[in-house]
Formats: C-alpha cells, sequence, structure tokens
C-alpha cells in the first residue's frame, strides 16, 4: 500500500481526483463544492511531502496561503457587494503575498535585479487573481480555466525541472475535472464565487512563479498561463446541455494551455531561460 501511494501518478492525480469527488459529491449544490480542489492539492501536499509549516520555505508558503485564500474567500462571498472593489482589492493583497512568499528568494538577487523581479512576481499574481476572479460568477468556464490553468502550470514546471510543480499542477487539474464530473452529471453547477477562484487563482499563480524562481521555466511562459482564463471567455451556445458546454469549454483551456506548455518545451530544447 506504501509503494502505491509513493507513486506520482498516485500522489499528483490518482489520490486528489478522489478526494476532490467525494468533497464534491457531499458537499452537493452548494458553493463549499468548490472546496474540493483545495482537498485534492492537500492531498497532493500530504502524500508527497506531507504537510509542515517548519521552517516556513516558500513551498510551504504556498500551501499555508492556499489554506488562508479560501478562508478569505469564503468570507468575501458573505460581504461581496456589486461594487468591484473588493474584487480589486483581493487581487492586489495576492500581489503583494507573492512578495512575501519569494522574499527569501530575492534577498540573494544581486542590485536592482531582486526589486525588478519582485515586481514582476506581485504584478503577475495580482492579474491572474483578477482574471479568475472575474470568472466567479459563472461554474462551467471557472472549472475550464482551473483544469487548464493547472494542466499548463504543471507540465510546464515539470519541463523546467520542478517535480513539485508537476504535482501540484496536476491535482489542481484533476480536482477541477472532479467538480466538472460531478456537474456534467448532475446539470446543476454551482458557481465558485470568490472561495473558488480566489484559491485556485494565488495557487496555481504562486506554484508557477516557484517553477520560474526556483527550477527554471522562463518568464514569458509564465506570462502566458494568463491566456487560460481569457480563453474560457469565448462564446458557447448556453443552451447546449451541460456536459456539452463543460466540454467545449475544457477544449478552450487546453488549446490555450498548449502555448505556455509549447514555450517552456522550447525554453528546454534551446537551454534558454
Amino acid at each position: 500500500m506504501s509503494a502505491f501511494l509513493d507513486h506520482p501518478a498516485v500522489q499528483g492525480g490518482v489520490a486528489p481526483f478522489v478526494v476532490a469527488l467525494i468533497v464534491a459529491l457531499a458537499l452537493g449544490h452548494t458553493r463549499y463544492a468548490w472546496l474540493a480542489i483545495l482537498a485534492g492539492y492537500l492531498t497532493m501536499v500530504l502524500l508527497s511531502t506531507g504537510i509542515s509549516f517548519s521552517p516556513l520555505t516558500a513551498s510551504r508558503k504556498i500551501v499555508l496561503v492556499a489554506i488562508v485564500a479560501a478562508a478569505v474567500g469564503l468570507v468575501s462571498d458573505r460581504i461581496e457587494s456589486k461594487s468591484k472593489v473588493l474584487w480589486w482589492i483581493l487581487a492586489a493583497v495576492a500581489g503583494l503575498v507573492a512578495a512575501w512568499v519569494f522574499i527569501s528568494v530575492l534577498q540573494q538577487r544581486e542590485g536592482s535585479a531582486g526589486w525588478m523581479q519582485g515586481l514582476g512576481l506581485v504584478a503577475f499574481v495580482a492579474v491572474m487573481v483578477w482574471a479568475m476572479l472575474g470568472l466567479r460568477g459563472d461554474p462551467l468556464r471557472a472549472g475550464a480555466a482551473s483544469v487548464g490553468l493547472g494542466l499548463a502550470a504543471g507540465i510546464a514546471a515539470i519541463l523546467s525541472a520542478s517535480i513539485g510543480g508537476l504535482l501540484a499542477g496536476i491535482s489542481i487539474a484533476v480536482s477541477a475535472g472532479a467538480l466538472l464530473l460531478v456537474w456534467s452529471i448532475s446539470s446543476k453547477p454551482v458557481a465558485p464565487g470568490f472561495l473558488g477562484m480566489l484559491t485556485v487563482g494565488v495557487t496555481v499563480a504562486l506554484f508557477a512563479e516557484g517553477a520560474l524562481m526556483l527550477a527554471q521555466l522562463p518568464w514569458y511562459s509564465l506570462v502566458l498561463l494568463l491566456l487560460v482564463p481569457l480563453a474560457v471567455r469565448l462564446p458557447v451556445r448556453e443552451t447546449a446541455p451541460t456536459i456539452v458546454r463543460a466540454f467545449v469549454l475544457t477544449m478552450y483551456a487546453l488549446a490555450a494551455a498548449c502555448i505556455p506548455i509549447a514555450a517552456a518545451w522550447m525554453s528546454a530544447r534551446s537551454g534558454v531561460t
């Protein structure tokens, strides 16, 4: 049993999918079902490295931020108004959190390089979270974006020599896929709100940045991940069955995911970062 659980495919794919599926089914047609993605991600962490916050390394900070983001998302859903102020505030704060996550790495950069790279990290996370929060009212587009982002970040990470990034990305992708599967069968999808999109947006953005800072992911591949939440905004026939809409939107997301993956692949072949 131990050998089975130690296999990367189980840690990053099978186990997170099963756990996410159970959570999605258990929480039914409530927004809390979106906790399935966090549950799947934490399952991967538990099986691969264990959940610990001491010492508080960059990778452990990402896990902590994912948990806090879910809590903040729950509170935000309760206080949300029609104003976009909260949307902008959360995106800005998420960006600043990126600087805290990678502060120890940035401090090792010489001269102004650390400041410039830090500003880039802050901007990327803020934009990614802003783009994902824009999908918080549309469950199928949000789910498809989560699948595409997780897959793109994970495969791009392994092409850049980051096995941790691969496991994290795949766990997000399969967990979101479990949600889409449940809703495709029930035809009763639930909007993610801030809970779902803040959690996915900030988590994927941070571990993708981890592949940039701690491995060899090229910066342009990181930026190209932003194409995924844009792609799922393409039109789909709203009168089509839920399973058809979910499939089409997921194809949009996967097509967009191929672009940052291709960029990482070409960079790995050429040795340019």
